[in-house]
């Protein structure tokens, strides 16, 4: 993908359609994503299949092609915004398709120009009814996305740009809890009956091609928290020993990393050493032949490959028909889709015919881990692992994930032909139902594996090959009790759950000893604590502490105790200088003179309290008298006065309520 990038610009301010040409143009003539040999007509690019909704990958027909009233925009609008943004989802597509089904059926025909806020509508409703929950949240958010970029360069005629999606984002099942959370994370687990069964065949150490494929690939998975497509795009010479930084000598393997770490070695626990070396020996005897091909085809393009099969002639020597089915590993030559012909065929005939039936990327397996056929782990020659069809000599082949994956457990649509590697061993689950594995419930295992065991956030993104850590968290499924253990751990002295997984119980206390526990979150206070609710309402005191009945103090804190023994000889100084300004007639002295006897009694109170041996050191003290007291209980009784006063038939020192009674 790699070039200029190249901005669209609509030539056009009425015309759509116009607008639509030049941008499909501009994609197919000038964009370089994919390739610039990239071949614009077909169906099958890189990593897309320009399909209808729900079509599956392997036997397409072209009936099951999109529509050509979107499929030529369909490839221009791909092929574009992989450019600006590459991704490995590719959900542009899960867009086109639902767009595509949505014409169909509001529209009754196809064309990308009809497309409005009900088609963008009905395409969402289909993509919940056809997609998983999180496909579906990821289809919508693409759909809104594609419906701005409509709107923005005029490629409808409808105003669509404030089209909003729906579709919320589904749950995280990795912050919930219960049952049904506990069930869906148990999902992403492998069953202990598959784990138990494929250890026993590995173990066994079969000699059928495709289940020492199957059996050594998932033993793999399990050595390191891997991802399918790099365990098969890893090099043959991908094994590493070197000494750590105590001299002990430690195993991994090299190979690239998918979702942004690159190149990197993936160090093996040490209880798994053996089993990872046994792993890689197998998959390395079954697949050297197809390497010793690879190198041949690689270094000897125009001559034929002399493998045990192949008949001992020169390489322009005319074959006879039964040489030649020998040379290329078939039954007849209709087989091999060759027409007999008066001069016959030579080996270097037959090797220009087998240059062209290799992969099309030949000769590399993957570009971007830089691994060709001839070094690849897992290179193999066609239908190697097939039961009933012969292995060719001579044309190569590499494996996928969902070659492996369909090994692993019942396939929809098929289960009654398609047979696992336990439904050919015979292996079965408690219930007596037939086992399922897939390759990535491996890595959601050593994860949580990995979480239990308390290794560090950064050393499982490591681990795993993730560029970013807030993606462990979809791989670590410790249930709530587990992680209430974890934080257990980190204080000792607070238990958050009894030893049997279950809140502890509490006796019930007496609404005495409630008034004196301080609820929710405390304040610290120049002489002790406030209980105070902030959330309910802000301190109505204005910090007048002594006076409110919700401070608590705490005998035995020196430092406090020493504050409210110097607060009471200044009150004390307060109080006699009020008595003073009383006796000598000032205004408002009278009320000074109330709040400081007030303030003096209570200060006495608590000073005794705090000089009685009979309570302990720690113990709570929280003083009632005056409690009833605030700013917003004063103005509440002035209100009730002044409403009295003004209620009709009021007289001074007559109630009408109390001549009722």
């Amino acid at each position: 993908m790699s070039g200029n990038i190249v901005h669209f610009v609509p030539p056009s301010v009425r015309r759509v359609a116009d607008n639509r040409e030049a941008f499909i143009r501009l994609c197919r003539d000038d964009l370089t994503v994919f390739g610039r040999d990239l071949n614009w007509a077909s169906w099958k690019w890189p990593g897309a299949l320009f399909t209808k909704m729900s079509v599956p990958s392997r036997g397409v027909s072209a009936d099951d092609l999109l529509d050509s009233g979107i499929m030529e925009f369909a490839k221009a609008y791909f092929r574009y915004q992989q450019g600006m943004k590459p991704t490995g989802t590719k959900n542009e597509l899960k867009a086109i398709r639902a767009i595509e089904a949505a014409l169909l059926s509001c529209r009754e025909r196809v064309d990308i120009d009809l497309v409005d806020a009900d088609v963008l509508d009905r395409a969402e409703q289909l993509s919940r009814e056809h997609y998983s929950e999180a496909a579906a949240y990821h289809a919508a958010r693409e759909l809104e996305r594609l419906a701005v970029f409509l709107d923005k360069n005029r490629l409808v005629r409808a105003a669509v740009g404030q089209w909003k999606r729906s579709t919320r984002k589904p749950r995280d099942v990795t912050i919930q809890t219960g049952p049904d959370a506990r069930a869906k994370q148990a999902a992403k687990l492998p069953s202990q009956d598959a784990l138990n069964a494929l250890a026993e065949i590995f173990s066994n150490n079969p000699d059928d091609p495709r289940d020492i494929f199957t059996a050594s690939t998932f033993a793999m998975t399990l050595c390191a928290p891997v991802r399918i497509t790099e365990v098969l795009e890893l090099p043959a010479d991908c094994e590493v020993e070197e000494p750590d930084f105590n001299g002990i000598n430690r195993y991994g393997w090299r190979f690239y990393s998918g979702k942004g770490y690159e190149g990197d070695i993936r160090w093996i626990p040490s209880v798994m050493v053996p089993i990872a070396k046994e792993a890689i020996a197998r998959v390395r005897a079954l697949t050297e032949p197809a390497r010793c091909l690879a190198r041949w085809l690689e270094s000897h393009p125009d001559e034929f490959f002399g493998h045990p099969g192949c008949p001992p002639v020169a390489q322009d020597m005319p074959l006879s028909g039964d040489q030649v089915c020998a040379a290329l590993g078939v039954k007849s030559l209709w087989g091999a889709g060759l027409s007999r012909r008066p001069e016959g065929y030579t080996l270097r005939d037959l090797a220009h015919w087998i240059k062209a039936k290799q992969p099309e990327d030949f000769p590399w397996v993957s570009r971007r881990a830089n691994v060709r056929f001839s070094n690849a782990l897992f290179c193999m020659t066609k239908n190697q692992l097939h039961a009933q069809r012969g292995a060719s000599p001579v044309i190569l082949w590499s494996p996928t994930g969902t070659v492996f994956n369909s090994d692993l457990g019942p396939r929809p649509g098929v289960e009654s032909e398609h047979r696992s590697i336990f439904d050919r061993y015979g292996y079965h689950d408690s219930d007596g139902e037939r086992l399922k594995l897939t390759s990535h419930q491996a890595r959601h295992l050593l994860n949580t594996i990995a979480n239990r065991g308390g290794m560090s956030q950064d050393l499982i993104a490591k681990w795993s090959g993730r560029a970013d850590k807030k993606q462990n968290r979809v791989y670590n499924h410790m249930d709530e009790f587990e992680r209430v253990a974890e934080a257990e751990t980190i204080d000792p002295g607070r238990e958050l759950f009894g030893p049997d997984g279950q809140v502890s119980a509490h006796a019930p206390i007496s609404m005495n000893d409630l008034a004196l526990v301080e609820r929710g979150a405390v304040h610290a206070t120049d002489y002790g604590v406030c209980v105070h609710d902030y959330v309910v309402s802000p301190c109505d005191r204005f910090r007048d502490c002594l006076n409110c009945h919700e401070q608590v103090c705490i005998k035995g804190d020196m430092e406090k105790e020493k504050r409210i023994r110097l607060r009471k000889r200044e009150v004390e100084i307060d109080l006699a200088a009020a008595r003073d300004a009383v006796d000598k007639g000032y205004m408002g002295a009278d009320r000074w003179l109330e709040h400081h006897e007030k303030l003096g009694r209570r200060l006495a109170q608590l000073v005794a309290i705090l000089d009685d041996p009979a309570y302990p050191n720690g113990s709570l003290i929280k003083l009632s008298d005056g409690g009833d007291y605030s700013h917003l209980g004063r103005a509440i009784k002035e209100k009730l006065l002044h409403d009295t006063l003004e209620a009709p038939g009021h007289r001074l020192g007559h109630s009408p309520a109390l001549e009722e009674k």
